[in-house]
């Protein structure tokens, strides 16, 4: 009778008549699983859902379906190996278990990155270091990190913005890009000032007008230039000691400070 036939085991199939054993009966190959008896197809087979793997041949249930751990992700069904779950790419990372999609990878967070890949949690993501910021998320490298501008540093850790660089106070300078602290600010040299923040180069420093000097570095302010005494004179700007300034001659005098011109 019919009924003596007698169903493959849940977990595997037959896909051809008169088998006489169960050794007939075909395993459902790792990644895919059958709960039911008596399966006729290959195709009976279910995959584990994306997400998830199994290494286990003939399993009978969605159970023995793994999650992928977290860093990873898996976007097809039917995997088969813990290898068949995608590393999360350097710059993201994902900290659930059975993500199923690349987008479930999540970027680090702006003024940060991490150059490896597989990433399992927000903590594996490294501040940009004092000096740089990076004001987008998902950064791969510390190279990602921008300096500061010249004229501007920052002394903290993970910048998320050009703003978080402070500009050099006035009566300073600083050149080079990436500065981390206010003491790469230079002074202006004497006999020079710059009355604004940010300053970038040496040449932003101004000189003090002719009939003035100012012997101390760091001026900011063109009031920091001091006027030569009544009877002195310096036709020239960018003086830095009271002794640029020239004595009137014999048979001349000058009645006003901070003379700038000498009349024949």
């Amino acid at each position: 009778a019919a009924s003596d036939c007698i169903d493959c085991a849940a977990g595997r199939y037959i896909d051809v008549g008169g088998s006489d054993s169960d050794t007939d009966c075909i395993d459902c190959v790792a990644g895919k699983y059958v709960e039911d008896t008596g399966s006729a197809l290959e195709s009976d087979c279910i995959g584990c859902a994306a997400g998830k793997y199994s290494t286990t041949i003939g399993s009978v249930s969605a159970v023995s379906c793994i999650d992928c751990e977290a860093g990873r992700y898996g976007n097809v069904t039917g995997s088969a190996r813990l290898s068949d779950c995608i590393e999360c790419a350097a710059g993201r990372y994902a900290d659930a278990l059975g993500s199923n999609s690349s987008a479930q990878c999540i970027g680090c967070a702006a003024g940060r990155y991490v150059s490896e890949s597989g990433s399992d949690e927000a903590e594996d993501c490294i501040d940009c270091v004092a000096g740089r910021y990076l004001d987008v998320e998902g950064g791969s490298a510390a190279s990602d990190c921008i300096g500061c501008a010249a004229g501007r540093y920052s002394e903290t850790s993970g910048n998320d913005a050009a703003d978080d660089c402070i500009g050099c106070v006035a009566g300073k300078y600083v050149e080079a890009e990436g500065s981390n602290e206010a003491s790469d600010c230079i002074d202006c040299v004497a006999g020079r000032y710059v009355d604004v923040a940010g300053s970038a180069a040496l040449s932003e420093c101004k000189d003090c007008a002719a009939g003035k000097y100012v012997a101390v570095v760091g001026s900011s302010a063109a009031s920091d230039c001091i006027d030569c005494a009544a009877g002195r004179y310096i036709d020239v700007g960018g003086s830095d000691s009271d002794t640029d300034c020239i004595d009137c001659v014999a048979g001349k005098y000058g009645a006003h400070r901070g003379g700038a011109l000498y009349v024949d």
